[in-house]
C-alpha cells in the first residue's frame, strides 16, 4: 500500500499544482503537463509527434496496400528527440521572436517570457509552449511546464501525453512548488523591465537588448577581465555577450523600470573589476 499511497500523493500534488498555475497564470485554455527538464520535455513531445506521424502514415498506407502488409510501416525520417525548442526570447540577441516564427520552427521555449511582461502575448497566441518554472515564476528548479492549447490538440493527443507524464519521476518538485506558492510573500510575476543603457565610464558600453525585457545585454568589451566580475553579471563567452538580469516580484498588471539600478550596478562592477 505504501507505494500506491506515494503514487496517489504525487498525482494529487501535480493536479493541485496544475490548478494553481492555471489560476495564477491565466492558463484556463491550456492543458498542463510537467517534466523534470527541458530535455525530457523535448523528448516527450518528439515521441508524441512521432506517434502521430506513424498513425497518419498507417492510415495513408492502409488505403493503398492489402491488410497483410499493414504491419510494415514506411521508414520515417523523424526520430524521438529531434523536435527543436525555439526560444521565444533570443537571449543572445536580446530580441523577442514572433510566436509564429517559433511555432514554424519547432516548439516554443517560453522560459524567458513566461511570468514576465510578455506573458499576456504568450498565453493569448501560443498553441504549445514549454517553460522552466524556476526562471521568472520563481518556483522550484527541476520542473518544466508543458502547455497545450486545449482547442488545438485532440483528446487522444493530450491523453497520450498525460500517460507519458505519469511515467516520469518528478520527485519532490511539485510539492516544493506548492510550498513556495503557499508562502504569503510569493508573487507570481517578474515585473522588472529594462530600457536601453549607455555608459561612457569606466567603459564605453551600449546595451543591445530590446527595451522592456527583464535583462540588459551588452557586447563583451575587449580586454575585460571576466574573472573579476561579480556573479550576478553573466558572461557568455561563446556568444561574446554579457548579461544582467532583473527580478522584481509582483502581479501581472504591474511593471517596474529598473534601468537606473542596473546601470549603477554595472558601473560599480566594471570599476571594481578594473581597479582590482
Amino acid at each position: 500500500m505504501a507505494p500506491q499511497l506515494a503514487t496517489a500523493r504525487a498525482a494529487a500534488a501535480r493536479d493541485k499544482l496544475r490548478g494553481l498555475l492555471s489560476r495564477h497564470y491565466r492558463l484556463e485554455n491550456y492543458d498542463l503537463f510537467f517534466a523534470p527538464s527541458l530535455h525530457i520535455a523535448r523528448v516527450l513531445l518528439s515521441q508524441l509527434f512521432l506517434r502521430q506521424e506513424q498513425a497518419r502514415n498507417q492510415t495513408r498506407y492502409a488505403s493503398h496496400y492489402p491488410v497483410s502488409e499493414l504491419s510494415v510501416l514506411p521508414t520515417l525520417p523523424m526520430m524521438a528527440g529531434n523536435v527543436a525548442l525555439v526560444e521565444h526570447v533570443d537571449m543572445q540577441q536580446g530580441r523577442v521572436r514572433a510566436l509564429s516564427e517559433c511555432q514554424s520552427q519547432g516548439v516554443t521555449d517560453a522560459s524567458e517570457s513566461f511570468a514576465t511582461q510578455l506573458h499576456r502575448r504568450l498565453v493569448s497566441d501560443a498553441r504549445l509552449f514549454v517553460a522552466r518554472l524556476d526562471r521568472h515564476a520563481a518556483l522550484c528548479g527541476d520542473l518544466v511546464l508543458i502547455a497545450l492549447r486545449t482547442a488545438d490538440f485532440s483528446t487522444l493527443v493530450r491523453s497520450e501525453l498525460r500517460l507519458f507524464e505519469q511515467g516520469l519521476t518528478l520527485g519532490e518538485a511539485p510539492a516544493q512548488a506548492l510550498a513556495i506558492m503557499d508562502n504569503g510573500e510569493w508573487r507570481p510575476f517578474n515585473i522588472a523591465t529594462v530600457e536601453s543603457i549607455a555608459l561612457d565610464f569606466p567603459l564605453m558600453l551600449h546595451s543591445i537588448q530590446q527595451p522592456g525585457l527583464p535583462f540588459a545585454l551588452f557586447p563583451l568589451p575587449e580586454g575585460l577581465n571576466i574573472n573579476k566580475l561579480p556573479q550576478d553579471i553573466q558572461v557568455v563567452t561563446e556568444h561574446n555577450r554579457m548579461q544582467l538580469h532583473a527580478n522584481i516580484r509582483g502581479a501581472l498588471n504591474k511593471h517596474q523600470n529598473v534601468t537606473p539600478t542596473l546601470k549603477k550596478r554595472l558601473k560599480e562592477a566594471l570599476a571594481l573589476s578594473r581597479d582590482s
